[in-house]
């Protein structure tokens, strides 16, 4: 879940932006990059949509 966040930061897109995208919270979006939080298919979902943004 590591490489989430700086590939994120990388395509200079908001974390809310991925949020929206997802439709959960920002937090949601941001305990999953820190590994705080386990969601092994949106984080695969959302680094399959980083490749592709």
């Amino acid at each position: 879940m590591a490489d989430l966040r700086p590939a994120r930061q990388a395509k200079n897109i908001t974390l809310t932006a991925v949020a929206d995208h997802f439709g959960v919270w920002p937090a949601v979006i941001s305990c999953i990059e820190r590994g705080t939080r386990r969601n092994d298919d949106l984080a695969n979902a959302y680094r399959d949509w980083l490749t592709t943004a």
